[in-house]
């Protein structure tokens, strides 16, 4: 079975969200009796493709050409070049309107439609830039043969908002990568607390802080739980947000526990999971939320909002507050720092949550759907 990948956005070293499950989902398939043929409009970066086992997929890189023309038209005429079975895109977008063979597309969430259009001024709404998106999202969601998503409550806001059939979506979860089921030795644990000099417990979230990532929430819950000896750590994030952050911490008298990383290297991540009190995921909306399963992979405890999917995708292996007010958090965020055997009965949750998600069983479950489409 030939199988060609929209790989364009593989192009950046960055590995948020779409990136991660494009890389970990070419990974397994590649150990299943698939070709995997990965299409860009520019050289995909080297850091992702030393991820893939050697000799598993072959590129095709086109020559310069506008975006539309790449989509539109170059992509069929390489599939039907390499005599492909299926393209699939996993992006959201970036499908043709007509094709030699049947399309998949992973559709994450309706985010866009649901959460930050309402945010835009009319100006943006009518600007070329977003009709010229909004017809990219429009065309891969309506010409694909099939969609998969991420999870079920995405199922329901994709059938809801974009009127897509139901029995055109599959749910197949998302998972853990390799990496972070590998047991951190303190070693590793050590060198990573002196590169981002923690030196007392911590509180751990990783992740964008966009507005509805809700990171405001998570500081001020943190304040409340009056922890005076742990600190709260928060990866991610832009230079003008952590100005935000930082006055927002002066205000609630922590700014002196409150530690900004900015961007961390990906190889730190188990590690900084691992030698964490907890870690919080205080999103308003999430289509799936990986970083769940990221901490869950090593043990982590894990405190994640009651709202939208991570309820879901958390299951089990942690527990849940409400994002109405910061008193709930607030106690868990005591209770954890304070009774060891809650804290590791969290621990032991969030391992029995991890065996039941797996990027093994995420690439027999995509192949599933090759083969009912074939």
């Amino acid at each position: 079975m030939k199988i060609a990948f929209n790989t364009r956005l593989l192009n950046s070293p960055t590995l948020r969200g779409w990136n991660r499950y494009t890389i970990n989902l070419l990974i397994e398939l590649s150990s299943l009796d698939i070709e995997l043929f990965l299409y860009s409009d520019s050289p995909l970066h080297e850091s992702h493709l030393a991820k893939l086992p050697k000799d598993s997929y072959q590129i095709r890189i086109s020559p310069p050409m506008r975006y539309i023309l790449w989509e539109q038209y170059w992509l069929p005429k390489q599939c039907k070049e390499d005599q492909i079975d299926i393209l699939h895109c996993p992006m959201n977008f970036g499908l043709p309107w007509f094709s030699p063979c049947p399309r998949v597309l992973t559709l994450h969430d309706a985010i866009d439609q649901i959460y930050y259009s309402q945010d835009r001024p009319w100006f943006q709404k009518f600007s070329l830039t977003n009709i010229q998106n909004n017809f990219y999202h429009w065309v891969a969601r309506n010409k694909a043969d099939h969609i998969i998503t991420v999870s079920q409550y995405s199922k329901q806001d994709i059938v809801k908002y974009l009127h897509i059939p139901e029995n055109k979506i599959t749910v197949i979860y998302e998972a853990a990568e390799t990496s972070f089921h590998h047991e951190v030795n303190q070693t590793k644990r050590l060198e990573v607390r002196c590169k981002y000099q923690l030196q007392l417990p911590y509180i751990f979230y990783i992740g964008g802080w966009e507005k509805r990532k809700n990171i405001p929430f998570l500081v001020k819950a943190f304040a409340e739980a009056n922890l005076d000896d742990v600190e709260l750590v928060l990866a991610g994030g832009q230079d003008e947000q952590r100005d935000i952050l930082m006055k927002l911490g002066e205000s609630l008298e922590i700014a002196n526990r409150l530690r900004l990383l900015g961007w961390v290297d990906d190889a730190d991540l188990p590690a900084l999971y691992a030698e964490a009190v907890c870690f919080v995921y205080p999103s308003e909306y999430e289509g799936f939320g990986l970083q769940l399963c990221e901490a869950m992979a090593v043990g982590c405890p894990v405190l994640a909002a009651r709202s939208t999917c991570l309820p879901e995708v958390l299951g089990d292996g942690g527990k849940t507050f409400s994002l109405a007010e910061t008193t709930e958090l607030a106690k868990l965020l005591r209770r954890l720092k304070r009774d060891k055997s809650y804290y590791d009965d969290l621990v032991n949750k969030a391992k029995k949550r991890d065996y039941e998600l797996n990027w093994q069983l995420t690439a027999r479950q995509t192949e599933d759907v090759y083969k009912k489409i074939l």
